[in-house]
This record gives C-alpha cells, structure tokens and sequence, in this order.
C-alpha cells in the first residue's frame, strides 16, 4: 500500500494514540463499523465525492486519486470510488472501497490477475496469490487478508458481532457530524485508562476561508474522568494538528471538541 494513504491513516491513528454530520444509520462511516468485527481497534475514512464537489478541496482530491491509482487493486477505477475506508484485524490491513462499480469488469480484471471466485457465507469472495481476497457486500468492495475479509463478511452477515453493536463506540460514531475525514477508535488508541471511546470528523462548513472544521467526541467512564481529561484533549489536538479556536463542552461522560485546521496543511 502507499505512502500517502498510509500515511493519512497514521496520523489519524496518531491522533488516536495522542489523546490516549450527526452521522445517522446510512453514514459510510457507519457502513464501515457494522461491516468491521468487534475488536477493530479504529476506522478511518474518506469521503472522495465530498472533495470532488468542494473546490477549496481540490488538491486533497487530486492527492488522494494519484494514490489510490497505486492500489495493488488495478481492478478498480479511481474514479468509480467515492468513499475510502481502512482500518485493522490482527495487524491486518482491510481497505474499503464505496461507489458505482461495474461489477463484470471487475470480475473479468480479476480473471485475469488470476483470482479465484468464491462464496464465504453467500458472499462472492474472490482470492488471489498471497492470501488476498475481495469481496463485494452492496456498493462496496471489500480487500485485504483473506482471514480478515472472510471475518467483516461473518460480521456483515451478523454471525459474529459488529464494531457497531459496542455500546461506546457506537455512542460516539452517533454524535459525529458526516465529514470529509472521519475517524473513530476504541479505549487501546486513549491516553487515558479510563477512555472509552472517540471520534473525529473534518468538515468544511464555510467555502473559502481556508480552513476545515473540526468536531470530536470522546466518551470516559465517567464525569470526573472526563473534565480532568479536557486539558490534556485539547493540547493534543492542537500539537497533533495545529488545531486553533478550540472550544471545549463537557457533557456528562462526553467530551465534545470543535476546532479548525488549516487546508493547507493536508
């Protein structure tokens, strides 16, 4: 995989490991956690279309089309993909592809790399050299280790239990905004022991001004914990990302973040 998408990958993980729209039940984001197993430790993702449509986003939307052209998955078009997701089962990378695909193009560019078709619980799985495998569930596309795509398969298909169904990630994943990025991680990816989860979303609210809007969430196990945490929260954000006009709400077990960042800076 490349060093671009990797690395936005790793700062969001960064950004989970240094603090250690509402989104609704269609969200790709949500997609991605009903899709991923329980422990998933973190999701990132990439609204593509939304930068497509937002001309202050032009160049993160080049950027992330360059890149994703270097996707081992020359099955896929670049420009079929509207959303981008990634994310890990057992050091195992998943990356998640959401958009209107032609599917007998993809299965004859498959064909022809040598792939295998299959079925893993009635999913059309297809598996290569290297123990690779892809799998289409709705409009997406699965890829990754086989073992880890024949498990966010069993999760699809709700034979083992989902990222979405943790009472505290899905707390916090229901609070976000949809963003052009968003992210959300578990306790493992909190500074604090008693973290429970959080989330992150960049969203450009206002055409022109340079900047994205931030917005996080971070559930604690309780109130006291929470408001000790909002000070170490808030330097984070604005080490991690040059996050300025950070302003903090504290509600019950919540943390709630909005902030802004610089475009130019990613």
């Amino acid at each position: 995989m490349k060093v671009r998408i990797l690395t936005v990958l790793v700062v969001l993980a960064v950004l989970v490991s240094s603090i250690t729209a509402c989104t609704g039940t269609d969200s790709f984001l949500i997609k991605v956690m009903k899709l991923a197993p329980e422990g998933v430790g973190y999701i990132t993702c990439a609204d593509i279309e939304a930068m497509a449509e937002d001309p202050d986003l032009e160049d993160w939307h080049n950027d992330w089309i360059v890149e994703l052209s270097y996707y081992a998955i020359s099955c896929i078009e670049t420009t079929d993909v509207s959303a981008f997701a990634g994310f890990e089962i057992d050091w195992a990378y998943v990356f998640v592809f959401m958009g209107s695909f032609d599917l007998e193009d993809i299965r004859d560019a498959l064909e022809e790399e040598y792939f295998v078709e299959g079925e893993c619980s009635g999913v059309e799985i297809w598996t290569g050299g290297f123990d690779e495998a892809i799998a289409f569930i709705d409009n997406m596309v699965v890829y990754g280790d086989a073992y880890a795509v024949e498990a966010c398969i069993r999760t699809h298909k709700n034979e083992e239990p989902s990222l979405y169904d943790n009472e505290d990630m899905k707390a916090v994943a229901d609070k976000l905004p949809s963003g052009v990025f968003s992210g959300i991680f578990g306790p493992d990816y909190i500074y604090s022991d008693e973290g429970l989860a959080g989330g992150m979303c960049l969203i450009n609210l206002t055409r022109g001004d340079e900047v994205c809007d931030m917005n996080s969430w971070y559930k604690f196990d309780s109130k006291a914990s929470a408001e000790d945490a909002i000070e170490d929260v808030e330097e984070d954000l604005s080490w991690t990302w040059g996050a300025t006009n950070i302003e903090t709400r504290l509600s019950g077990q919540f943390i709630e973040i909005t902030a802004e960042v610089e475009i130019s800076e990613y």
